[in-house]
């Protein structure tokens, strides 16, 4: 006997499985609805947001240019002649280049004329064009400051430099620093924040609104299933007041 009943056990657990899925799968397809979770609305993001590209190409560092398959940085023409013996607009080589920055308007204030291939600051010290914020910043504190913060431009890559390399725009990758304004620099809209379950669509009255004094969009749904659905009428006589 002690042989026989496991097997006879087995049998009675193989002729009870059957039926029990049958059951289940009953219940699945004629049983009551389960309830329906809200599901929040996508986001649809623009491709230029999530760019981390500079928006406008620079000279380099030192400025190089193709002059009959040469390539050519700003000393190596200007300290042929003295470029702070010409008059201030009389440029014959960079008559493309248009001066509408305010009342910075000469060329010497941001180039270093005892070399082209630098920029100068007040005092007379010289940057490289890598370093064009450090010149930026003499006249735009302010802002160097929100850029220095991730305010101001575009930072991509890790949250913080622990965690990995860090890349921020500087102020020429996004304007011409001949013309700041041109063309329009339009500031780009900030990526939408997380709509979960538990934190919805926050209301105009803020988080102690009373349309949260039910909870979250999960718990109304679990509350009130029958507000879950597509039935539009049960749901504005639900919400009001």
């Amino acid at each position: 006997m002690s042989t026989a009943q496991p097997s006879t056990r087995g049998a009675w657990v193989a002729a009870l499985m059957g039926p029990a899925f049958a059951s289940l799968a009953a219940w699945f397809i004629w049983g009551p609805a389960l309830t329906r979770l809200p599901v929040g609305k996508p986001a649809v993001v623009p491709d230029a947001a999530l760019s981390t590209a500079a928006r406008r190409t620079t000279v380099g560092d030192p400025p190089t240019i193709l002059i009959n398959n040469f390539r050519r940085t700003c000393t190596d023409c200007h300290r042929i002649f003295d470029v702070a013996a010409r008059p201030e607009g009389d440029r014959l080589q960079h008559a493309h280049v248009k001066l509408e920055h305010g009342i910075n308007d000469r060329c010497q204030n941001c180039h270093n004329y005892r070399n082209m291939n630098e920029l100068v600051l007040y005092d007379g010290g010289a940057v490289t064009y890598s370093e064009a914020p450090r010149l930026c910043q003499k006249c735009h504190g302010l802002i160097f400051e929100d850029w220095e913060r991730g305010i101001h431009g575009r930072v991509s890559g890790a949250w913080t430099s622990e965690l990995g390399p860090v890349q921020r725009l500087r102020c020429i990758e996004c304007h011409d620093p001949h013309q700041p304004r041109h063309p329009a620099m339009d500031p780009l809209q900030p990526l939408p924040g997380p709509a979960t379950l538990r934190m919805g669509t926050p209301p105009a009255g803020g988080a102690h609104a009373p349309e949260l004094r039910e909870g979250d969009p999960l718990r109304r749904a679990l509350l009130h299933p029958q507000l879950s659905g597509n039935n539009r009428t049960e749901r504005a006589q639900h919400e009001k007041p």
